[in-house]
């Protein structure tokens, strides 16, 4: 399946000595003895052993993680306790099935002409039933941000594997959002709620899991702003501790986004019950001294469709090359060229028509290696494919997909906001724009100026540096790499 009830594993990261993304999160128990003192003594422990550089901004996060280790010893949600509400304050939302469900998975490619933002204020105004949680109070978590490369998720799971909790979770905030549509649509139309459900998924997810470690928290759509108001309330209420990294402050999540005023609460919500900190050092770990082999090739001319043509034979060497047909959610994926776990993909294919983070997920759970072809510069006249393309490269990311490259351009050019500003709407553009009223005012928002677009492929080049790193690559693609440089 596609999705997963049961909560996720942490991916595991290739070991480097740069200071970010490279320790092991697996769940099972790192080697090191000083894990069960917490994060600083492992922390410690990976800088006397080489594994990592001693960095004082990371070192002061380790010591607020470790006071949070240390407040957590002894903490446990205490039972949900209910309480009676008056029932006229129990409104059902509107019943939206199948295809018209906007949670389903099928919602991403529909071209409704339906007010987007009635259906989603419509689905999540409503009270669950006649009862409501009583506010619970848990330890303050941690809001961690800074810019790419600074050691985020690395310190992030320092915390998450030193703790012994058997009621923990860690997961890229992506994946966790898919999770929670999953629930909403199944609840939908499985079980024909017609209320809020997401109380009754609050309480499924802190029975799983109360210390949810959440991995590059952003809010960039609608729909998910809406979920996360009442969301969060819902899991802060039944105790939830979080600790989450962010490229941006809380005060920057959703900026200039539709009807932010909507997503306020969630900030101070967000600011309340966690410390937020920084660890900005002006360092990028991920692009110093990494050992690579390019992976990225530029321009589009013969030599480079060469070049790719030749390493893909190569990673498919005495296999079949054929085309392979993807069936999951009711759907099919066609990938053009496919041998074993290496597929070939042009970038318009993958990219370019409407593909959501479920299709993303599949197709990285059905290769390993994967060749994205003929990639051009995106402006922001492009910015549902720039979307896209970021999204699947976080998808490739969080899951050590192997990547090959042919685009356009270079890699820190292939992405600009600055052209285009203003023009070319789609007709998806101009309905929206339609449908909520909006006014040339509103063309600054961030769905239509790019501008969370561009912050969000500050962190995919990063990404993609790194995936270009000798410890991320595995040996059948640094053998053709090898074949093609000799």
């Amino acid at each position: 399946m596609l999705h997963r009830s049961t909560p996720l594993a942490p991916v595991s990261r290739p070991a480097t000595k740069l200071g970010t993304r490279h320790i092991d999160t697996k769940v099972s128990k790192p080697s090191f003895p000083e894990i069960s003192k917490g994060p600083t003594a492992y922390y410690a422990s990976l800088v006397d052993s080489g594994a990592l550089r001693s960095d004082p901004h990371q070192k002061t996060t380790v010591a607020l993680l470790q006071d949070l280790y240390d407040g957590l010893q002894g903490y446990t949600p205490p039972p949900i306790q209910e309480i009676e509400v008056d029932p006229d304050r129990v409104r059902p939302t509107h019943e939206h099935k199948g295809k018209d469900d906007m949670l389903s998975p099928d919602f991403a490619y529909q071209k409704s002409e339906e007010s987007v933002m009635t259906k989603v204020m419509s689905w999540f105004s409503g009270k669950s039933a006649k009862k409501e949680v009583l506010q619970q109070t848990g330890p303050r978590g941690l809001y961690l941000y800074g810019d790419v490369g600074t050691g985020k998720t690395m310190v992030m799971d320092l915390f998450y594997n030193s703790n012994q909790i058997s009621r923990k979770r860690r997961v890229h905030f992506h994946a966790f959002m898919q999770d929670v549509h999953r629930r909403v649509h199944q609840l939908r139309t499985e079980k024909d709620v017609t209320y809020d459900p997401l109380p009754i998924i609050a309480t499924e997810l802190i029975n799983e899991a109360w210390l949810l470690c959440f991995d590059e928290l952003q809010v960039t759509d609608i729909t998910d702003a809406m979920i996360l108001r009442r969301l969060f309330d819902e899991l802060f209420k039944r105790g939830m501790v979080m600790v989450t990294t962010s490229n941006r402050h809380p005060d920057e999540l959703y900026q200039n986004g539709i009807q932010r005023a909507s997503f306020l609460p969630t900030i101070a919500l967000l600011k309340e019950r966690c410390h937020v900190h920084s660890l900005n050092s002006g360092i990028d770990y991920r692009k110093q001294e990494m050992e690579r082999l390019s992976v990225y090739y530029a321009p589009l001319n013969n030599a480079t469709h060469h070049h790719v043509d030749a390493v893909f034979k190569k990673l498919t060497e005495g296999r079949t090359i054929a085309p392979r047909s993807l069936t999951f959610l009711g759907r099919t994926l066609e990938i053009p060229e496919a041998a074993d776990g290496v597929a070939k993909i042009p970038f318009q294919q993958i990219c370019g028509e409407p593909h959501s983070a479920a299709d993303y997920l599949e197709v990285v759970n059905s290769f390993h290696t994967i060749v994205l072809t003929d990639i051009p510069r995106m402006t922001l006249i492009h910015r549902n494919e720039a979307r896209r393309f970021i999204t699947f490269i976080d998808t490739m990311y969080e899951n050590k997909t192997k990547l090959l490259i042919s685009a356009e351009t270079d890699l820190q050019n292939l992405f600009t906001g600055n052209e285009g500003e203003g023009s070319g709407y789609g007709a998806g553009e101009r309905l929206l724009m339609d449908d909520l009223k909006l006014s040339t005012e509103h063309l600054k928002s961030s769905i239509f100026t790019g501008s969370e677009e561009v912050f969000a492929f500050q962190r995919a080049v990063s990404r993609l540096v790194e995936m270009q790193s000798l410890q991320w690559l595995g040996d059948d693609l640094k053998a053709a790499l090898a074949s093609r440089v000799l």
